[in-house]
This record gives structure tokens, C-alpha cells and sequence, in this order.
């Protein structure tokens, strides 16, 4: 190996190839390319895949109150309380500020069934199951799973 191979970076020896024409590519070249696979890589939505945290939908900022129920696989109620819907999408919501009665998780599965009531969102409902627990904002990530007017 010449002193000259030595000194470059694995990433400085390789070449790029295209998968379009199987021709090496410059840094230059992805500039000048007119296709629409270009112009939809550089859309937010070709981004959005790329994030460690991928999502399904688009989460918006919420500020909504609930009342929730953690709830046993076997449907026992754990535990009640509030909490505060910080985001929300289609298929899932962040909930923060838990207030309940025991202050804790069960260890065995479970799911959550909130009551909003804030708004335009008051009396929808909501079963949902946790995916992740977010200890920045104290709270959890859940999926929703069935939604459903509560009736008082």
C-alpha cells in the first residue's frame, strides 16, 4: 500500500455509485439531477423516515385535559386520575402530568383509557396502549387503539 492510501479515510477511497445508471457519482452530480426522486428527497415528509424516532403520523401540539383510567389486561381498573395531552395525531398522543391516586404503573400490562375535555375534544374517548414512557415531560406515549363518545 502507497503512503498515499494510507493517509485517506475509508470514506475518501470509496466511490459512490448510482443505483439509477450504475456510474460513479461526484458530489456535484445529485445537484444537477432534474428528477422527482431529488425534489422528494429533499421534502419534510423524506426526512420524517430518516429520524431514530420514526412515527406513523405527524404529531401536533395539544394542550388538552383527561380524565384517565389505567386499566388491567383482565379489565380490573388499576387506578384514575388526570393527565394532559401535550401532542396528538391520528394514531397516538403523549400524555404528561399524571396526577392519579397511587402514583404508579402496574407491572403487569395494561392499557389507558382517557376522557378528553378541553374544547372541541370534549367527550371523545380514547383506549389506548403505552409504547413508551417519556420522562422529559413525566409521561407516556401511547397508541390508540379504539375511539369512542363518552356518554355521561
Amino acid at each position: 500500500m502507497t503512503k498515499q492510501n494510507v493517509d485517506l479515510r475509508p470514506s475518501q477511497r470509496l466511490a459512490r455509485i448510482s443505483a439509477q445508471t450504475g456510474k460513479p457519482l461526484d458530489k456535484f452530480a445529485l445537484k444537477d439531477d432534474p428528477s422527482v426522486f431529488r425534489a422528494a428527497g429533499r421534502s419534510a415528509e423524506f426526512y420524517d423516515h430518516l429520524r431514530v424516532h420514526y412515527r406513523e403520523t405527524r404529531r401536533s401540539d395539544a394542550d388538552i385535559d383527561a380524565s384517565v383510567k389505567v386499566i388491567l389486561k383482565d379489565g380490573a381498573v388499576w387506578d384514575t386520575g388526570t393527565a394532559k395531552v401535550i401532542n396528538i395525531s391520528p394514531s397516538g398522543a403523549l400524555l404528561a402530568e399524571f396526577c392519579t391516586t397511587k402514583k404508579t404503573y402496574p407491572v403487569a400490562p395494561f392499557k389507558m383509557e382517557m376522557v378528553l375535555s378541553g374544547g372541541d375534544y370534549t367527550g371523545i374517548g380514547i383506549e389506548a396502549r403505552p409504547v413508551r414512557f417519556e420522562f422529559e415531560h413525566g409521561g407516556l406515549g401511547v397508541k390508540f387503539e379504539e375511539i369512542f363518545v363518552a356518554a355521561d
